[in-house]
């Protein structure tokens, strides 16, 4: 019980908010209908008011339907239209190119400029589109002409006063003798035929017959399943071959002159992709502009501001525009969207709450605690000091640098802390890459260098990891109830807290100390333990059937809820991949060295364990690093917060200047969004 409250102190303290979550404030706004479009693109450009809906029966809201619709459809041009342009290649971390906030706004006589470009790509690009359909269809043709290229006549079907000229296919492979016998069959002989190409699925055909036998014909073609070609030319097939060549020659090369000119424009992809970006920022603003209330002179907007930035937001307003603000705190009953504020170490585990759901009012911000044992878990899985170490030298580039943009470094900075973490647990199992240090000193050295565990060999003592595994899972499940009974006792249900989790509390905690007595042969603990948890079983009993009014109910409901103890079991044991995918990573990477060493002390011997190491270390890497995040995710989610997280909260989402080419500074902070 200790240890849980002091790791959820201390954590809480990491955060820097006692487990809070931002404090919103309710901002409204009121103001003159001729400076509302100024106010609103303000607004966008500071980048921190969550914009709700302001409209009601007193308040009308200006129509943006068609508006943003148009937006998006030009938008989607434009974006077909940049797809097709050349891109310069600007490495795999490629950043939004940083500008000024006022170049953001549209000039005068653009849009009509820049969607003629757009056009003009697009329709070069539907030209190359129809003249692929073209060719393909030629390319059928030419296909179905090739069975008919030693026919020297029109493979249409030619009629005379008196007979009849048909190429086609017959199902199957036909030779002359088969097919006479065939039109023997139906008594028909004034007719000749040549066979123009055979194999084993068909049989090309000419044949020539007398129009006084059509009827017999008929049926002689229907039962072998005669097929005549469609729509051909009046002319031999390989005449005709000849000129589908020429005419797809042609498609080709003007397809290769479109491809030119669409390429041409690769200078206007930056004004396009800028163009994009103001349509997107334009977009955004129209659709908050749907959620303001206006009168025939006032407009009014409300919405949601983090406390720390309501009062400086306030006096620029009223500096630049003629406007009333008023910043207060929101109600019980509004839906006040949520937001983290956590400091450098915990800030980068916000994507895995947020992922999973957003805090609900009612919530706590779990990322403080969640963050110890989410770097904790995945280093124990991960589990290699050499992976480790390589995590944290790329991830530490990638998300303390400049390489890449603000928002994109911070899930590299939570694999720096896994790294960390991954090579602590790395030393402590003495796995460097496996066991390469002793590999390397066998195969090529003395034999006498190896990295030994600081606190256990996993391969060795499976158990004893397996026992450090359940002992850290029972200490991540006891945090989660004391964020509960926290929770519970915060909203005013004392008792409630008590009797639902102290007791559970009580109980796991007692069958922990006894375990520990048990283990360590210390009989004073092992009674201790054995007192707590009877004590906690006790009061489950007596507590949990409060609800029922029948005396019986109550003893039977109480007795019944001890039952969950087989859930928290379960969940205690589902820790146990804690020792199974660590164990897993220091096995292959040791079966990688073993498989490299097999060439011997040579030259050939180094080079084949050099390339050997290297392709199985990076597998062992790839497969076991995914492994460690899907399984330390899953402990989070379904072993830690479903014991206390209520979720379902709305994520802060300002109105801001969101874009995907550019990055615009924003007028908060002077910085890049």
């Amino acid at each position: 019980m200790f240890a849980s409250v002091i790791l959820l102190l201390w954590s809480s303290r990491i955060g820097g908010d006692r487990l809070a979550l931002t404090k919103m404030k309710r901002i409204e706004i009121v103001g003159l209908n001729r400076e509302r479009k100024q106010l609103i693109e303000y607004l966008q450009r500071y980048g921190a008011v969550d914009i709700s809906d302001s409209r009601s029966d007193e308040l009308n809201a200006r129509e943006t339907a068609a508006t943003i619709s148009q937006l998006e459809s030009n938008m989607a041009q434009v974006a077909s239209a940049i797809a097709l342009l050349p891109k310069e290649k600007n490495g795999l971390f490629a950043k939004r190119i940083e500008t000024d906030a006022d170049k953001c706004g549209l000039k005068s006589g653009e849009a009509s400029q820049t969607m003629e470009i757009v056009r003009n790509i697009l329709q070069m690009k539907k030209s190359i589109e129809k003249n692929e359909d073209t060719f393909s269809q030629l390319e059928t043709e030419k296909d179905s002409l090739k069975k008919y290229i030693s026919l020297d006549t029109s493979a249409d079907t030619q009629k005379t006063r008196h007979t009849v000229a048909k190429a086609g296919v017959l199902d199957g492979e036909w030779d002359e003798e088969k097919i006479w016998q065939k039109l023997g069959e139906y008594e028909i002989e004034g007719v000749h035929f040549e066979i123009l190409d055979a194999t084993k699925q068909q049989t090309a055909l000419w044949i020539i017959y007398s129009r006084s036998e059509e009827g017999k014909i008929a049926k002689f073609f229907a039962d072998v399943n005669f097929v005549s070609p469609k729509n051909m030319a009046d002319c031999e097939p390989q005449k005709r071959i000849d000129e589908i060549k020429k005419r797809q020659q042609e498609l080709s090369d003007e397809n290769a002159e479109l491809s030119k000119k669409i390429a041409g424009y690769a200078d206007t992809r930056p004004d396009l992709e800028l163009f994009y970006d103001k349509m997107t920022v334009r977009r955004d603003k129209y659709r908050a502009l749907s959620n303001i209330g206006i009168t025939e002179n006032a407009f009014f907007i409300n919405g949601y501001i983090p406390e720390s930035d309501g009062e400086r937001l306030k006096a620029e307003l009223l500096k630049r525009f003629t406007v009333a603000v008023e910043l207060s705190d929101p109600k019980d009953d509004e839906d006040v969207p949520t937001a983290f504020k956590n400091n450098a170490f915990i800030a980068p585990v916000e994507g895995i709450t947020s992922d999973y759901s957003m805090p609900s009012k009612n919530d706590i911000d779990p990322n403080p605690v969640m963050a110890v044992f989410y770097y904790f878990f995945f280093g124990m899985m991960f589990s290699d000091a050499g992976y480790g170490l390589l995590l944290m030298i790329v991830c530490g580039i990638l998300g303390f640098g400049n390489v890449l943009e603000k928002k994109k470094r911070n899930t590299f900075r939570m694999f720096f802390y896994c790294g960390v973490s991954t090579t602590f647990w790395g030393l402590m199992y003495g796995s460097f890459f496996g066991d390469m240090i002793a590999t390397v000193s066998n195969a090529f050295g003395s034999g006498k260098l190896a990295l030994s565990p600081i606190l256990v060999d996993p391969v060795q003592k499976p158990l004893s990891v397996l026992i450090m595994s359940v002992v850290f899972g029972t200490i991540h499940i006891l945090a989660a109830l004391v964020i509960k009974f926290y929770m519970t006792w915060r909203s005013g249900e004392k008792w409630a807290a008590v009797f639902d989790t102290g007791f559970w509390i009580l109980v796991i905690l007692g069958i922990s100390v006894l375990a520990a007595g048990a283990a360590f042969t210390i009989p004073i603990v092992t009674n201790i333990g054995k007192y707590m948890a009877i004590g906690g079983a006790v009061g489950l009993v007596l507590t949990q059937g409060r609800s029922s009014k029948n005396p019986i109910m109550k003893l039977l409901n109480g007795i019944l809820s001890l039952y969950d103890i087989t859930s928290i079991v379960g969940d205690v044991l589902s820790y146990s991949r804690l020792m199974a995918l660590g164990l897993a990573t220091g096995v292959i990477a040791s079966v990688v060295n073993v498989l490299g060493s097999l060439g011997g002390n040579s030259i050939v011997g180094l080079i084949s364990f050099i390339a050997i190491s290297i392709f199985g270390h990076t597998l062992n890497f790839a497969i076991n690093m995914l492994g460690a995040y899907v399984h330390t995710n899953r402990l989070q989610y379904v072993e830690f917060y479903q014991k206390f997280y209520e979720g379902g909260g709305r994520k802060y989402n300002p109105l801001g200047l969101n874009t995907k080419y550019y990055n615009f500074k924003n007028e908060r902070n002077g910085d890049y969004v």
